[in-house]
């Protein structure tokens, strides 16, 4: 429901009369992405929409038929011969559809959503059960008035360090979706059996601006690395001075690109405050002309992570002139160069998944073994296959919709 919590005033001032249904999964071709969400008030009323029109009636009549229950209902809705047309997504997809009565959630909860502050996020726990059906395809599955929503929790940047921490920021799982931004849906597995069945899923709803990648040099691996990078949740920028190179039409998957030196776009970034903990940094134009001034300013900042292209002579000569300019080694151990994991890369777009996954194992927050110089094979390794200190883990289905107002850090606030 954060998608448009600006719009939902009305809604937060009169919760009894109101429901909020949010997209919780998608497959397929569908109209709207995870996250999007509208209002449906006991009389009918509806703000927003999900479908474009295709199931919006049925999530009105579900959504009535939860006020009068007070039940959090999970609805699917997918194309069927028999009935799709009535009900269905004419354009042969599956949605998932989470309907909230707002008078369910704590009051300290509608009053944080009444007041929403940047960066907020929100994590409510969804029904499991999904097996009873209705025609085919309307699938419904309940939970008791107060279940999922006892569990919902308002996770504010700016609440007090007394507040009582939530068990759903502290999960790393949730915490991943988190500090990814957007719209996610977690599996939460029972580790103490060992099938390890899921035993709970948590919708995870944040404001937060999705991680940022700065590509400096306009090259064919930088093409290959936007592309790819963009797969992965993150917001790519591509910036060269050279106008030949920083062109939309050369890189498709950048979801901008500068014309502009590159260490003056960095300082007018890190000046702006667009910069924060989560954001990567990589340099590829091989010209030491231009990468030192923004490595300097790089390796100074509190970027996650910084990478340079280049051979092992151009690295030696590249740390020199760095430490001569008088950054210390300290700072010197955070570059990642020559850059990417060792996989045997040749190509542009094999180099931007070494470049990716090295990204990924130095940001990941992992517990991998100190003896361990590069990573091994998975099926060299024993123990959690993602590494979160547990004999079973399940990984969150991220790259659902990011959303894109101003980053906050994220501090625990409501039970």
């Amino acid at each position: 429901m954060l998608d448009r919590i600006h719009d939902y005033a009305e809604c937060l001032a009169d919760p009894d009369r109101w429901a909020i249904a949010t997209i919780v999964e998608v497959s397929g071709s569908v109209p709207r992405p995870p996250g999007t969400s509208m209002a449906v008030r006991d009389d009918g009323r509806t703000i927003g929409s999900i479908s474009g029109g295709c199931v919006e009636g049925a999530v009105v009549d579900a959504a009535l038929g939860c006020l009068e229950s007070g039940s959090v209902e999970l609805h699917s809705f997918g194309y069927a011969d028999d009935d799709g047309i009535s009900i269905g997504l004419l354009c042969g997809g599956d949605v998932r559809v989470l309907v909230h009565p707002l008078r369910t959630l704590p009051s300290e909860l509608l009053f944080a959503l009444a007041a929403p502050e940047p960066g907020l996020r929100l994590v409510r726990d969804l029904p499991l059960d999904d097996s009873a059906r209705n025609g085919g395809a309307l699938r419904l599955g309940r939970t008791s008035p107060g279940d999922a929503s006892s569990r919902a929790r308002a996770l504010l940047p700016n609440a007090s360090a007394a507040s009582n921490a939530s068990d759903a920021a502290e999960d790393p799982l949730i915490r991943a979706a988190l500090e990814a931004g957007g719209t996610h849906v977690v599996d939460i597995a029972d580790r103490s059996r060992p099938e390890c069945p899921v035993a709970r899923r948590v919708l995870v709803e944040s404001t937060a601006a999705p991680a940022r990648l700065l590509i400096y040099g306009a090259n064919d691996f930088a093409v290959a690395l936007a592309q790819a990078a963009a797969l992965l949740g993150r917001r790519v920028t591509v910036c060269d001075a050279r106008p030949v190179f920083a062109t939309s039409a050369r890189h498709p998957g950048a979801h901008e690109v500068v014309l502009m030196p590159p260490a003056v776009h960095f300082a007018r970034e890190a000046e702006a405050g667009r910069l924060d903990a989560r954001t990567a940094v990589v340099v590829l134009t091989h010209d030491p002309r231009v990468d030192l001034p923004v490595l300097e300013q790089a390796l100074r900042s509190g970027v996650a992570y910084v990478g340079a292209m280049g051979s092992r002579v151009t690295h030696e000569k590249r740390m020199q002139e760095l430490r001569s300019g008088g950054i210390p080694d300290a700072l010197l151990a955070r570059l990642h160069s020559p850059i990417g994991l060792d996989l045997g890369a040749r190509t542009p777009a094999e180099v931007a998944v070494s470049i990716l996954a090295e990204l990924v194992l130095a940001t990941s927050g992992g517990t991998r073994s100190a003896s361990a110089a590069v990573p091994r094979r998975l099926r060299d390794t024993d123990g959690a296959v993602h590494d979160t200190g547990r004999t079973c883990a399940a990984a969150p289905t991220i790259g659902r919709v990011p959303t894109t107002p101003p980053t906050a850090t994220e501090v625990p606030a409501w039970m």
